[in-house]
Parts: C-alpha cells; sequence; structure tokens
C-alpha cells in the first residue's frame, strides 16, 4: 500500500470518482458514481459508508456525496497521483495516452512516497537535459518496442 492514506486501492478510486464528478458536475451522487466506476450501486453505497466512517465523505443515502476536507485533499493526492504518471508514461516512455491512463490507476496505489519523488526528480532532469528526451523517445518508438528489444548502447562520455 502506498503512503497516502491507507486506504484499498478501491476506496482510494472511489475517492477519486467523487471528485472528478464534483469538479465535473458539481455533485456526486450513487449512481453517477456507479456509472463512472462500471459497478452496481449496492457496491457505492458500501463503499461510501465505508469512507463515511473513515470521515472522509458526507453522506446519507438518497442524497449527494460530499467530500470532507480531509477527503478532498486525499482525493488530490491519488488525482495527482495519477495525473503525474499518466503524463511520465506519455511524455517520457512514450505510451499511448489509453495505456498510460490505464496503468497510472494500476500503480498509482502501490508505489511508496520515495518512488514517486523520485520518479519526479528524473523528470526534472530528463527535461533539463537537451536531447535526451528525444533520444528516448528515439529508443523507444511507439508501437514497435518489444520484450525482447536490446538494451541500448551506453552513453558515451
Amino acid at each position: 500500500m502506498a503512503e497516502i492514506g491507507g486506504l484499498s486501492e478501491s476506496l482510494e478510486d472511489y475517492l477519486e470518482a467523487i471528485y472528478h464528478l464534483v469538479q465535473e458536475k458539481k455533485v456526486a451522487r450513487v449512481r453517477d458514481i456507479a456509472a463512472r466506476k462500471g459497478v452496481k450501486m449496492s457496491s457505492v453505497v458500501g463503499a461510501l459508508r465505508r469512507l463515511s466512517a473513515e470521515e472522509l465523505i458526507h453522506y446519507r443515502a438518497r442524497e449527494y456525496v460530499e467530500l470532507t476536507e480531509t477527503g478532498e485533499d486525499l482525493a488530490m493526492k491519488v488525482v495527482a497521483r495519477h495525473e503525474f504518471l499518466t503524463k511520465f508514461f506519455v511524455e517520457v516512455l512514450g505510451v499511448d495516452e489509453e495505456t498510460a491512463d490505464d496503468e497510472a490507476c494500476s500503480i498509482e496505489h502501490v508505489l511508496t512516497k520515495d518512488t514517486m519523488v523520485r520518479m519526479r526528480r528524473m523528470v526534472g532532469y530528463v527535461k533539463q537535459c537537451p536531447g535526451l528526451l528525444e533520444h528516448l523517445h528515439e529508443l523507444n518508438p511507439p508501437g514497435e518496442v518489444t520484450e525482447d528489444a536490446p538494451y541500448p548502447e551506453p552513453c558515451k562520455s
């Protein structure tokens, strides 16, 4: 488990869904959360009860779902991780947007804070080195990378 808030992946995903719905529609309803996540409304209700018990949301049956201040802070951290990882996969590794988004969703919950900081530092370094990002893209052209692709030649100093 990553060091965000001690929640399961599933509950972090619910927080993320609620956050996005509130940003997009100004409100989050059980049916909208269910549709966004592709699950049954009964599954949503169970998750909302757990999030409410953790004091991350305000929830009552047949009412809108609201994030508490703590819940919003946690949701924003999950969203920020997801956005960073998606951008990293697309801009640095050259992964297509849909795959990058799916994979970011899968791993955003398991990376530690330390690993995320190290990845951010590496991205900062890569962006400051002229030609390095372009070189990485030459090594990994979209759709042409295979599991048995050879490692590149070492950099010449």
